[in-house]
């Protein structure tokens, strides 16, 4: 049950069901296509399902039907639906019911189905447009109370899990090269790409619907980059440590070391940022980079570039940590 594609075909078959049996009981509808047809639309429409999406897209529509009528008084046949379109369009932006302009533009297609053109009257729009609003209706009640779309909660889940997923792969690295354990696999740059492709659909479905301001206060679209910055960054960055040469002795052991070790010091501060108990930390010299090069026999190359890889990563993992502190204990249902 967690597959959208499963929650839509569950929608659609019952909304649809339901729509065919009250359509089937309820003689004043006519035309059964049009509450089966309005069902079909907002199934697969991918705004959330609230009371005030569903308000708009009720009131878009009968709007449309009554620009189509409106049209079809002075013009007739395609000519009349592609004026429709063309005045409903600005007219639906304007009054913030856009999310109705797949219904409203639906039925202004499907008053072409009229034999005569002196049937198109204001009784016959007011009972089209009155279908049509059955189906809406249906549809938004069954996927309000069977599957509510709860897309801001797993946005903030998917966030917080990926974080604390960067914090354990932190702590792995830290272990293998402080406490000698074995070297933990890098992160596949495929799952995490396809986590961000997750959060960036999420996104971009809530700036369609009623949240688009809370999502805008909490800086969701810079979020994105970051953790697309950041994706990159931290795979750079375990490439680069996973191909670092041993040092013998291993000196982030040895007892004779006691200034700050860079590699030590970067996993602190790195840590740290996903802490969110450090704002700015130091990045380390360029003379430490090259002591531990000497030290530990490692190439100095490699070592600068590793230091290169680590501040970009470390001040993405900042700026990212300080927008999440943005976020609410909660967020809206």
């Amino acid at each position: 049950m967690s597959s959208p594609l499963l929650h839509n075909s569950l929608k659609l078959g019952i909304s649809a069901t339901i729509t065919a049996a009250a359509a089937l009981w309820w003689e004043r509808i006519e035309f059964v296509w049009y509450p089966l047809m309005a069902v079909i639309v907002v199934v697969d429409d991918n705004d959330d399902q609230t009371v005030n999406a569903a308000t708009s897209r009720i009131l878009g529509t009968v709007t449309g039907g009554l620009i189509t009528f409106l049209v079809h008084t002075i013009l007739s046949g395609w000519i009349g639906v592609l004026v429709s379109l063309l005045l409903m369009v600005p007219v639906l932006r304007m009054l913030g019911w856009q999310s109705s302009l797949g219904t409203a533009g639906l039925v202004s297609v499907m008053f072409l189905m009229i034999p005569d053109h002196v049937l198109l009257n204001w009784n016959y729009v007011f009972n089209r447009a009155l279908d049509t609003a059955l189906g809406c209706v249906i549809a938004i009640l069954v996927g309000l109370l069977f599957w509510p779309r709860q897309g801001l909660r797993e946005l903030q889940e998917i966030e917080d899990r990926l974080w604390e997923q960067l914090r354990c792969q932190l702590e792995e690295h830290r272990r293998w090269l402080i406490e000698l354990a074995p070297a933990p696999p890098p992160l596949p740059p495929a799952d995490f790409t396809e986590t961000w492709l997750r959060m960036s659909q999420l996104t971009q479905e809530q700036m369609r619907g009623p949240r688009r301001r809370w999502l805008l206060r909490r800086r969701w679209r810079q979020r994105l980059n970051l953790w697309q910055t950041l994706g990159h960054h931290w795979v750079q960055w375990e490439r680069l440590l996973s191909n670092l040469p041993p040092a013998t002795p291993p000196p982030e052991t040895d007892p004779a070391i006691t200034g700050p070790y860079p590699l030590r010091q970067v996993l602190a501060d790195l840590a740290a940022a996903l802490e969110g108990s450090r704002a700015h930390p130091v990045p380390p010299r360029p003379e430490l980079w090259q002591e531990a090069a000497l030290r530990d026999g490692r190439p100095l190359l490699q070592l600068l570039a590793l230091a290169e890889e680590q501040q970009r990563l470390l001040s993405t993992v900042e700026t990212l940590a300080r927008l999440r502190r943005l976020d609410p204990p909660t967020v809206p249902c």
